[in-house]
């Protein structure tokens, strides 16, 4: 079996989350990439990322994609993570939104459902989420309550299609 890696960005706890199953899963290593030296990345073959996405962005991917065009000979397989039921097509929206025609990209992209942790958000991001709540009740004529509830939807088994996938990718 091929090198794998597990790499992630988190925010609110739910990548992080998810990071950990998938390198539990998969008996491999697993690291923050923050904390993460760029040059051990020759020792893998196979490496995942994952990272919350923000405003329709996978946060941390400028990073990634550079590290993708250093290593070209490597597979990369991208999750995301984020509070928006996935809707038929939504992993198609997420890889156009965040990669361009004839840019680096990685073999396969996963969404997860995750959730929302205010307790763990910035001020500003919090202000953000509460003004957005507010523009939404507004175009819908229908007033939302201000409270800001974290919410967990984080599920393992969401897991399951990436496993099988890397799980192939890896023999």
């Amino acid at each position: 079996m091929k090198k794998v890696l597990v790499l992630y960005k988190s925010k609110t706890g739910f990548s992080e989350r998810y990071a950990r199953w998938i390198a539990d899963d998969l008996q491999c290593d697993l690291s923050n990439v923050v904390e993460f030296d760029k040059e051990s990345l020759s020792e893998y073959t196979l490496i995942i990322y994952g990272a919350g996405i923000y405003a329709g962005q996978i946060k941390g991917l400028g990073k990634i994609k550079r590290w993708m065009e250093a290593y070209p000979g490597k597979t990369w397989v991208i999750f995301c993570t984020g509070a928006t039921p996935s809707k038929e097509k939504y992993e198609e929206l997420i890889f156009k939104t965040n990669f361009r025609a004839g840019e680096v990209r990685p073999a396969h992209l996963f969404y997860f459902l995750s959730g929302i942790n205010y307790e763990k958000m910035s001020l500003f991001d919090r202000l953000l989420m509460r003004f957005l709540t507010f523009l939404t009740s507004r175009k819908s004529g229908k007033p939302q309550a201000a409270k800001q509830t974290s919410v967990d939807l984080a599920n393992r088994d969401y897991t399951e299609d990436l496993l099988r996938y890397v799980r192939l990718k890896a023999r």
